[in-house]
This record gives C-alpha cells, structure tokens and sequence, in this order.
C-alpha cells in the first residue's frame, strides 16, 4: 500500500503548498517562502529539509548568507500526481 514516506510528505500540513509555491515562484529565499506561507518558521524548515531529503526540492548555496530552493523535475512530477488524485477524489463526490 502507501509507504510512510508518501504519508509523511502527504500528511504533513504546508509541505505540498510550499513545493507548489516553488514550483509557481522559481527560486526563492527562505525568507520569501516563510513570508508567503502562513505557518511557523520551523514548519518552513522542516518542510523544506522533507522535501530536500526525497529530491523534490534542491537547496542552492552560493554563500552562507544566499540560500535559495527550487523545484526539482521530481517535485513537479510529485504535484501532477497529487493533483490527479484530488481530481480522481473530486469526481468520486459526483457520482
């Protein structure tokens, strides 16, 4: 059935809205990313290192100070699926 890593990207609350947000934005700071999310900057965080960890989204360091995130091809492919299931679920309320 569904993996624990499935689950644990799925069910966490934000981490889907912030790899479609860069998905959406390009590359975005930290900062950017914890100012356009309504959550807790260690939600950010960890949703980030998540999303890192299983290729979804890569975190690019030029310097300490300059850290930006971007969508990995993984990442987008992750939403499309994720938007195909809620089409599936949103047609099942149809019928």
């Amino acid at each position: 059935m569904v993996s624990d890593d499935v689950r644990d990207l799925v069910g966490r609350k934000h981490t889907i809205e912030i790899l479609a947000l860069l998905i959406t934005s390009g590359r975005l700071r930290y900062s950017r990313i914890e100012n356009t999310v309504d959550t807790s900057s260690d939600m950010v965080t960890d949703a980030l290192q998540l999303l890192c960890k299983y290729g979804l989204a890569e975190r690019i360091e030029e310097n300490q100070k300059n850290v930006e995130y971007k969508a990995t091809k993984t990442g987008r492919e992750f939403v499309d699926a994720v938007e195909e299931l809620e089409d599936i679920l949103d047609n099942s309320t149809d019928n």
